[in-house]
């Protein structure tokens, strides 16, 4: 296994420099980094979404705190009004990151609720927007994501939810450094979230998904203009270490880290 970062760039003869794009792979025009590139950008947002399906409320914080702190309570309603059947929350800044909320509790009929009761609430939506500049080790982007979840199965003593959902993700001004090289794309997507099945919180309890999938759709535009796409597909198997696979070819996620690493 090697991690994306230590991937080699072999510099063809004339590239320029600080903004170029990486060599193409053989016969094919895409650059050889693109996948490795991708599967980086998709390890950070299926992190995100792990925080998010953890915590139940659509707040990007450490899974692992979400599963095992405080607020026992999901939603985390603080400063959120109530408007007939959904609670709107403020802007929050999280981890340098903008989030908006918008939740509704339902019950078994799908009628709207006003608080969360832990033998009648039998679904949450959560609406959330994240956005802002994100910087990881060897990558920097503005992102702005939006997400639309819900978890069911919630009603009297549960020991699993399953998350369901969907949303948008623009990746903007991302530069990728490495090996002396550095490459710039926009990348544009959308994503499902299926049948992902998270465990209860509880002492000793992991917090990563127990099966289920995020299907991930990429418009990718290189500084030359020219558009491909990419298509991440990520299988949960109780690990911290999920399986993706980009257009094809396997990676592991690194959902701890938010890193990928090719297989």
């Amino acid at each position: 296994m090697r991690h994306l970062t230590s991937i080699a760039i072999f510099a063809a003869v004339g590239l320029a420099a600080a903004c170029s794009d990486s060599p193409t792979s053989p016969g094919s025009g895409v650059p050889a980094t693109l996948n490795g590139d991708v599967a980086s950008v998709a390890a950070a947002a299926v992190s995100e979404d792990i925080e998010i399906m953890a915590g139940m409320n659509g707040l990007p914080r450490s899974a692992i705190l979400a599963f095992r702190l405080p607020p026992t309570d999901p939603g985390n309603l603080e400063g959120c009004t109530f408007g007939g059947e959904s609670w709107t929350c403020p802007r929050t800044r999280i981890n340098g990151l903008d989030v908006v909320r918008t939740i509704t509790f339902r019950n078994a009929d799908g009628a709207g609720q006003e608080q969360y009761d832990a033998e009648n609430t039998a679904s949450i939506d959560v609406s959330v927007t994240v956005d802002g500049e994100l910087a990881m080790e060897h990558w920097t982007a503005t992102i702005d994501r939006d997400r639309a979840l819900t978890w069911t199965g919630l009603a009297g003593t549960e020991t699993t939810r399953t998350v369901n959902g969907s949303g948008t993700e623009a990746v903007t001004r991302a530069r990728f450094n490495d090996s002396g090289t550095s490459r710039s794309y926009d990348i544009d997507g959308t994503f499902t979230i299926a049948d992902v099945i998270m465990p209860v919180r509880g002492e000793g309890i992991d917090p990563w998904p127990i099966s289920g999938t995020v299907t991930r759709t990429y418009t990718v535009t290189r500084s030359t203009g020219e558009t491909i796409t990419r298509i991440v597909v990520i299988t949960f198997n109780g690990t911290s270490m999920p399986t993706a696979t980009v257009n094809g070819e396997a990676f592991q996620i690194d959902l701890a880290n938010r890193t990928a690493h090719r297989r």
